[in-house]
């Protein structure tokens, strides 16, 4: 055997395995309940359809956290923010634009869920997300 069909074999047992991975790039996670805060420490400041904004009192000691903007199991919007507070200020505040064609509905259910990583990082070792902090809201414009 050549060098190189040993490189194409290579080459190709490679492709076989990264096509057998786990790995997907919108992943399908279920996302446990965390802890619920009381009632006061995450409040929808602003909403729209198409944008709202969650100022969070609760107090962590990382310095950014994963956020992810819930309907059911299914992310509408998710970002990493930073959980540091402004000199003199009790809460921070946490704004999510959701992508074009997603939108918030009034009247329905949705779930701001805080975790310690992106669920992509979580996916390649199981499809369960543990939220730190849940927060479950019925959505109303403000």
């Amino acid at each position: 055997m050549t060098s190189t069909s040993r490189i194409l074999i290579l080459i190709s047992l490679a492709f076989g395995l990264a096509a057998c991975s786990p790995y997907q790039a919108k992943p399908k996670m279920t996302y446990y309940h965390g802890q619920n805060v009381p009632e006061g420490y995450i409040e929808v400041v602003r909403a729209s359809a198409a944008e709202i904004e969650f100022r969070v009192r609760v107090e962590f000691s990382q310095r950014h956290l994963y956020h992810l903007l819930l309907d059911g199991n299914e992310p509408l919007a998710e970002s990493w923010f930073p959980t540091s507070r402004m000199a003199g200020s009790e809460a921070y505040c946490v704004t999510f634009k959701l992508p074009e064609g997603k939108c918030l509905q009034a009247g329905q259910t949705y779930r701001l869920c805080i975790g310690t990583k992106n669920p992509e990082a979580v996916q390649m070792e199981t499809s369960n997300y543990r939220c730190l902090v849940d927060y479950t809201f019925v959505f109303q414009a403000k």
